[in-house]
């Protein structure tokens, strides 16, 4: 206690960091106000890769325990003291509700408002210039840390709204730290709400979480191209000019399932991206969602995200980062050079000019002849995440029977990761480009075959459907099921180019549903849908659906889409004595297809849960992967006649 005492009492004193500022933040996000790991030692590790900032959170509930008391907590002075004494800067997370106030709910209220404002300004006033970074809030249109308490996603109107009292009076306290506004995790669809409702007029800067582990394209070049319509979007709200942008969280995990990336396939990835972000100069930083996993649970994503495991042995991402970290943080862009298959990009760094090459080919390696018109001093190549090695001017293409060497010459060759190259770059140029095939997609893969369970047919619209029964029954809490006079149900399905349509029949001897929020519906009576087509383009995630009666009206809630969020379902309930009928019109595209043909199919499950009003005691399923733990490849087979 004494410590932390100490530590309030003289943070005003001992300013930021000592090292000098960066003009960008290679970081990481750490979960140390979650207990997870131990913050001296990771805080090693994150120095020793060269890791400029740290991502972290003191929360508000952490914060005030007891009405109108605020005590800063003890282990956010810990962290800030490690952190500093590795010259380590950290982001802090101002996030989520206080049950004192509207019950935990978003602060949209004034009451509400004015308490979150009171915590923001002790923690910032508390950090006393060693926090440069303030986040307000975390994902509030995702609803993180919000939905397990039953309030959903937050509305954009909201957060402007709260906005618009709490940055003014933290500007005053702290006019040196930057507070960024934003990270929003669900698209550019609600972030162009907030920027419509004037967001950028009360932040500093904004935060952007552009996950795409799970969607169709994976690469870093897609999350690039991504980045690049986004700065225009907002340039497009800010009178033609950029505004910081600060990429909070993003991340390959490394887990068992489909959505999983390899180790080495994670730290390409990573290492690309770090190198396209200084492309673009209004993005100020990018935090690598996270430095240490969450746990053991191999198919668990959430488990996997880490730099390093849970004990701290890096991966093969540590060692990638480590690379480029620091380079990347202090040194700057000094232009860039594009051609067939890859690009490359020039830096002057702290220890002189440095170069990075990128292969953007997936069946190729491009191999680069170097010129120099100052031999006499070596180049220094260095595979990204790899030892760097120190080779001499001179090169002799000996695979077509050049005899001779070419004592001005150099010749490097780029895979998957990046090449970087240091020394005497004053004099170098590109001579020649070689692209050498290596077809990597047709290299065999390590193919899990894995029959479904069951196969349903969805047949032409106009045809007669027939029914299929859900046949299992997971028991959660209370009595056992008690058979069809309990809980069944049944589903039929037909299908046209554009649409599935889908009707559910729920034979239910006690129907509950308490919920108000349609997110938090599963845990009353209703249902839940998964969905997972096969693309062309490589990878896929799934698409969810929950659809319940909320105060006696059909509510249709979209947690997950593998494709277009635009195109949207539609859902109608009707409850007839003790059966509820369920009847879905389902986007092809928004499950990814381009359309629904004969002889085609995709992979489902579909789950009823079951509340007799003490609680969920239990679902029915068609199909696995959706009730415990979310895994398509557990779903069954739907098969279009």
């Amino acid at each position: 206690m004494k410590k932390h005492l100490l530590a309030a009492i003289f943070a005003p004193l001992l300013g930021i960091c000592g090292g000098a500022e960066p003009d960008f933040h290679a970081g990481v996000c750490t979960h140390f106000a979650q207990n997870k790991g131990d913050a001296a030692a990771n805080l090693d590790l994150v120095a020793q890769a060269g890791i400029t900032s740290i991502r972290d959170e003191v929360s508000w509930a952490m914060t005030e325990r007891k009405k109108g008391e605020l005590k800063v907590p003890g282990f956010f002075a810990d962290y800030l003291e490690e952190a500093a004494r590795r010259d380590i800067r950290p982001l802090v997370i101002l996030n989520y509700g206080n049950r004192f106030y509207d019950k935990g709910n978003y602060p949209v209220t004034p009451e509400s408002i004015e308490g979150y404002k009171r915590y923001c300004g002790e923690i910032v006033r508390f950090s006393g210039g060693r926090v440069r970074l303030f986040q307000l809030w975390n994902e509030w249109d995702g609803g993180c840390g919000m939905s397990s308490l039953g309030f959903g996603r937050g509305k954009a109107a909201g957060y402007v709204k709260m906005l618009k009292e709490v940055y003014p009076q933290l500007k005053k306290i702290a006019p040196e730290a930057t507070f960024i506004a934003g990270s929003v995790c669900t698209g550019e669809t609600f972030f162009e709400e907030l920027l419509k409702l004037g967001m950028l007029d009360f932040c500093d800067a904004v935060s952007f979480h552009a996950y795409n582990y799970n969607t169709g394209d994976s690469t870093a070049e897609a999350w690039f191209a991504r980045m690049q319509k986004l700065g225009a979007l907002i340039r497009r709200y800010n009178r033609g000019a950029d505004k910081p942008l600060y990429i909070t969280e993003i991340g390959w995990p490394n887990h068992t399932t489909e959505t999983g990336s390899t180790e080495w396939e994670s730290a390409v990835k990573l290492a690309r991206l770090y190198l396209y972000a200084r492309q673009l100069p209004f993005i100020k930083g990018v935090w690598y969602y996270d430095f240490q996993d969450d746990g053991w649970k191999h198919g668990h994503h959430e488990n996997n995200f880490g730099l390093v495991r849970p004990d701290l042995t890096p991966k093969t991402s540590y060692f990638a980062l480590k690379s480029l970290a620091r380079r990347l943080s202090f040194g700057k862009p000094t232009g860039s050079e594009e051609f067939d298959g890859g690009s490359l990009f020039r830096f002057e760094g702290e220890e002189g000019p440095f170069w990075a090459v990128v292969n953007r080919s997936e069946d190729h390696d491009l191999q680069l002849v170097f010129e120099s018109g100052d031999p006499s001093l070596p180049l220094t190549v260095e595979v990204v995440g790899s030892a760097p090695v120190t080779r001499p001017w001179g090169y002799r293409d000996w695979p077509n029977r050049e005899r001779n060497v070419n004592p001005n010459r150099i010749a490097v060759t780029v895979g998957e990761m990046p090449v970087l190259l240091s020394g005497n770059l004053d004099r170098v140029r590109i001579a020649a480009i070689r692209k050498h095939p290596f077809p990597r997609s047709s290299r065999p893969g390590k193919i899990r075959l894995q029959l479904p369970r069951s196969c349903a047919e969805a047949v032409p619209q106009g045809e007669k459907t027939v029914p299929t029964a859900f046949r299992d029954y997971r028991k959660l809490a209370g009595t056992a099921h008690g058979g069809a006079a309990d809980l069944a149900a049944t589903f039929e399905s037909s299908y046209d180019r554009e649409n599935l349509r889908l009707t559910v029949t729920v034979t239910d001897d006690v129907f509950h549903q308490p919920e108000s929020n349609i997110a938090n519906a599963w845990r009353g009576d209703g249902i839940q849908l998964a969905f997972r087509t096969f693309r062309k383009n490589g990878g896929s995630s799934r698409t969810e659906l929950d659809a319940a009666l909320i105060g006696g009206k059909a509510a249709l809630f979209l947690r997950e889409a593998q494709g277009d969020r635009s195109k949207t379902p539609e859902c109608a309930i009707e409850r007839q004595g003790n059966r509820t009928v369920y009847r879905f019109r389902i986007p092809a595209r928004l499950l990814g297809a381009e359309a629904f043909e004969p002889g085609g199919m995709l992979t489902c499950a579909f789950l009823v849960n079951d509340n007799d009003g003490a609680g969920r005691k239990g679902f029915l399923t068609w199909g696995d992967g959706i009730g415990i733990t979310k895994n398509p490849d557990r779903y069954n087979l739907l098969i279009f006649k």
